[in-house]
Order: structure tokens, then C-alpha cells, then sequence
């Protein structure tokens, strides 16, 4: 099981590198509602960029508004518009919910429609590439969407519950809003995942990932590299006077390959040294800057 966080701005300014190793994975809001500017997550770019320049892996929601399938059209313009040129190893959401009673005030939006809005979202994400879902809590799952026609897309459920009492297929499962994790000012919604999207994101796609490229760490200080890979690595180390490098082994969470990286004592200036990591007849470099 995977342990992951959704964010937002409403998060403010996360410290990325407080949460590396503490988390599995992000799912990150990139808007809301139809297709405009100024309906963009302010915290968007910033959020990928750290999560990518890190190696958390990450995903994509995007709040709906959507009151006709029009408006779904422009939901799903403005999620594809964001990710252009992205490519997240988690799926691109859309959240269905009624948090802040908008479609309530407005007469609410039938069963058929509330499926159509998400069916819309997930076929023009899909489409474009990408693994597509939708979010909803329990009671919109039961009552106010028809699963069956859903079922070809991931499910993440909301359900705040000491255990789960939905008894339909989900993936992801949003199981508290009052989490506390360093780096994250205030309360973050927690989640768990049943299934790891960035490995099949990687076998999908390069066959062979790295979770960070570059890492600057100090004499004695040890970091642990993932190689997202279905086959055991070699590993070639260039510097063995700046590093030392275990024998892979498998991550227990079935998402590849560890290797422990530790900085040797170090001269006055700082020393480079990197690792040549192969597997399926690919090889990708990793770089280590001693202080």
C-alpha cells in the first residue's frame, strides 16, 4: 500500500524537500472549473516542477463546476491545456464533489449528467494519452453517479472512515483531510493507493527511471536511489574514491529497485562522483556532488 497526499494552493507554499521519502506519491490540483487563466491552480507549476526535480511521482486533479456537458468539454480543455508537454506517472483526476454547495444553489445536476460530466473528462484525457479517473466520496458513488458506466476508468474514493465501507472497485482511497506532514503548513488530505501508477508509468514509457538525476549530500550522508525497472539493475560507479554503492534490491513495495548511495570522506572542495544504473538495455546516469 502506498501513502500519498493531494494538494492545492490551498496548501500554500509546500517544502518539498520536507516531504521527500515521507511520501509515495502527490496528486496535485492543477484548476477548477472551465477553461480559463485565471482559474488555474496558482501553485501548479511550481508543485510539478518541485515533485519532478525531487522524483515524486505525481498526479493531476481538477475540480468541477461543470453544471452541462459543454462545460465538461471545457474542464477537460483546461486540464489538457496545464498538462501540455507533462507527462505525470500518476492518473489526471476529476473531482466531483459539491463542497461549497455551487451546484446545489443552481438546482443540482441529475445522476445521468454528474456521469456524463466525468465520462466526458476521462474519454478526452485518455484520448490525449493519459491514465484518467474520477474522485467522489461514498454517497456520490452510491447514489449520485452510475458506476457501470464508469468502470473503465481508476476510482479514487473519499471515504473518511476507520475502514472502508464502499463496495465497489477503487484504486485510491482519500481517507483523511486532517493530516499533519512536515513541510506543509496546516492540515493535507491524506490517501493510500492499491496500486503503484509510477511503475507501470515507467514500463509504459522509458522501461527504466530514476527517481532523482542529480543530488548534492555531504561526507557520510546516505541516499537511497529508486530505479523504477522490472529487471535488477548493474550498477557502474564513476568516483569510487567520492562514493559507495550497495548491490540493488528489491523495493518491498514492489516499485523496483534500491540502491543505497553514500559520500565517502571528503576533501576541502567538493568531489563528484555519479552511478551508470542498467537494466532492459537502457542505462541513465545519477550524479552525486560530495561536500
Amino acid at each position: 500500500m502506498l501513502k500519498g497526499i493531494d494538494v492545492s494552493s490551498a496548501n500554500g507554499c509546500v517544502d518539498w524537500d520536507k516531504l521527500k521519502g515521507k511520501i509515495d506519491f502527490a496528486i496535485l490540483r492543477c484548476g477548477y472549473g472551465s477553461d480559463r487563466a485565471d482559474q488555474d491552480d496558482k501553485q501548479w507549476a511550481r508543485n510539478v516542477a518541485e515533485c519532478s526535480r525531487l522524483g515524486i511521482p505525481w498526479g493531476a486533479y481538477l475540480y468541477s463546476y461543470a453544471m452541462s456537458t459543454a462545460e465538461a468539454e471545457s474542464e477537460a480543455a483546461h486540464a489538457l491545456r496545464l498538462l501540455h508537454g507533462l507527462t505525470p506517472a500518476y492518473p489526471v483526476y476529476i473531482d466531483m464533489e459539491d463542497a461549497d454547495g455551487y451546484k446545489a444553489k443552481r438546482g443540482g445536476i441529475s445522476r445521468q449528467l454528474a456521469t456524463d460530466i466525468c465520462r466526458i473528462f476521462c474519454e478526452r484525457l485518455t484520448a490525449a494519452g493519459y491514465t484518467a479517473g474520477f474522485y467522489a466520496n461514498k454517497d456520490w458513488a452510491v447514489n449520485r453517479l452510475d458506476m457501470a458506466q464508469l468502470s473503465k476508468w481508476t476510482f479514487w474514493l473519499a471515504q473518511y472512515n476507520d475502514r472502508v465501507t464502499y463496495t465497489g472497485k477503487y484504486d485510491m482511497c482519500q481517507y483523511s483531510s486532517s493530516g499533519s506532514l512536515p513541510g506543509i503548513v496546516g492540515r493535507v488530505d491524506l490517501n493510500y493507493c492499491l496500486r503503484d501508477f509510477s511503475l507501470a508509468a515507467a514500463s509504459n514509457s522509458s522501461g527504466l527511471r530514476l527517481d532523482t538525476s542529480s543530488k548534492n549530500m555531504n561526507s557520510g550522508e546516505k541516499y537511497t536511489v529508486l530505479a523504477h525497472c522490472q529487471e535488477r539493475p548493474a550498477v557502474t560507479i564513476v568516483g569510487r574514491d567520492v562514493i559507495a554503492v550497495s548491490e540493488p534490491r528489491l523495493d518491498p513495495k514492489g516499485r523496483g529497485w534500491l540502491i543505497d548511495v553514500q559520500g565517502l570522506p571528503t576533501e576541502p572542495a567538493v568531489r563528484h562522483g555519479h552511478i551508470m544504473v542498467t537494466s532492459g538495455g537502457q542505462t541513465v546516469q545519477c550524479n552525486f556532488n560530495v561536500r
